[in-house]
């Protein structure tokens, strides 16, 4: 899919904070750069909105690159190794920091971009991860994350030391996803169900865990679904459900009220077919990658498509896609891609409007 034009679009605009950028450090982005990926989109003429920024695969994606390492890569065709997600999945991201569930080593893995290093939690006993699924960041820094083998919420700090559990016990089926808004005073638990259940629903719970109301059952009417798999809270309090079932993105208010619905199935712009994950940004932008696309399709609070980011590819290159699955947006505008084939996150982020006109400019100017 190609991406759309926004030539008649008005985005809010996210700078990005000095601090972000000293965090993600000047000569990694030079590194990952230095072989001509640097990517806009949309593409020329139109006005560039988004940027690729980075790759993230393992500890040496936040290191610069030392002595040797170029000739190493040359000779061997690979880094050396490093610990990295083994099998990734879901994303959240946070205060510097981006959290990523990793299915075959049972944790969540942590790339700390403030302090260029990596760590992982949910091994201990207390706090034990047995199939971590989606996962989420309130405004406090809290991590929740949903373990799908044990019907479980479990709550950690920034840190990863664990704090709390919400147990789902027989009222969930099959939890994939989980979402909280800003300040962590409502709790959303995707239940995926399955074929021979209509437990096709969305469970909403306060912050000490106690519920709140169950959303929906099994079907297509509005407010239905039919194999949701993950959910985003933009900052008004909107819930965003991602019915895949259904090929569509549902929306509710805070208290449960069905307002709207976007989305179809098919292969045109603005429709699905094997959607996977959605994030939602400070400005109220929705996000879904689309695992058949090969990329992800932004659109406005009403569900108008805006522009598709990333391609498709067979082989690995910045922004290129095999498997995307989930996705996250920080509060500086960087938006998180998890690629489970070749098994990495792809790092893009919104223009500022100066970024965009000097970007334009600078077309301009190399053309004449």
């Amino acid at each position: 899919m190609p991406p759309l034009s926004m030539s008649r679009l008005r985005l809010p605009f996210v700078a990005l904070p000095v601090a972000l950028c000293a965090a993600l450090g000047c000569s990694h982005q030079a590194e990952l750069r230095r072989d001509g990926a640097v990517r806009y989109w949309p593409a020329p003429p139109e006005l560039p909105r988004f940027a690729y920024e980075a790759t993230l695969r393992d500890g040496d994606s936040l290191r610069p690159e030392r002595e040797g390492d170029a000739l190493r890569r040359i000779a061997t065709g690979v880094a050396a190794p490093v610990d990295a997600p083994r099998k990734p999945l879901a994303v959240a991201a946070a205060g510097a920091r981006v959290y990523v569930t990793d299915t075959e080593a049972r944790r969540v893995f942590v790339f700390d971009l403030a302090r260029r290093r990596t760590f992982a939690f949910g091994m201990r006993l207390q706090g034990e991860l047995t199939r971590p699924a989606g996962i989420a960041v309130d405004g406090r820094g809290d991590v929740y994350v949903v373990d799908a083998g044990a019907r479980r919420v479990l709550v950690y700090d920034a840190l990863g030391l664990h704090k709390k559990t919400i147990e789902g016990g027989r009222d969930w089926v099959r939890p994939t996803a989980v979402a909280v808004d800003a300040r962590g005073g409502a709790i959303y638990v995707v239940d995926t169900g399955g074929i021979d259940s209509d437990a096709h629903r969305v469970h909403a719970y306060h912050a000490d865990g106690t519920r709140r109301f169950v959303l929906g059952r099994r079907g297509g009417a509005p407010g239905e679904f039919n194999l949701p798999v993950d959910a985003a809270v933009a900052p008004d309090g909107t819930l965003y459900v991602l019915d895949a079932g259904n090929f569509r993105v549902q929306a509710f208010d805070r208290d449960g009220r069905w307002l709207r619905a976007f989305g179809s199935a098919g292969n045109g712009f603005g429709q699905f077919a094997r959607p996977r994950g959605i994030a939602v940004d400070r400005t109220g932008i929705v996000y879904v990658t689309d695992a058949s696309f090969g990329n992800v399709q932004v659109f406005d609070p009403a569900g108008h498509l805006l522009v598709a980011l990333g391609e498709r590819t067979a082989g690995d290159m910045p922004a290129g896609f095999a498997l995307p699955a989930g996705i996250a947006v920080d509060e500086a505008g960087h938006v998180y891609v998890v690629d489970q084939f070749f098994r990495k996150v792809e790092v893009m982020r919104r223009l500022s409007e100066e970024e965009a006109r000097r970007l334009a400019d600078s077309r301009a100017a190399g053309g004449r």
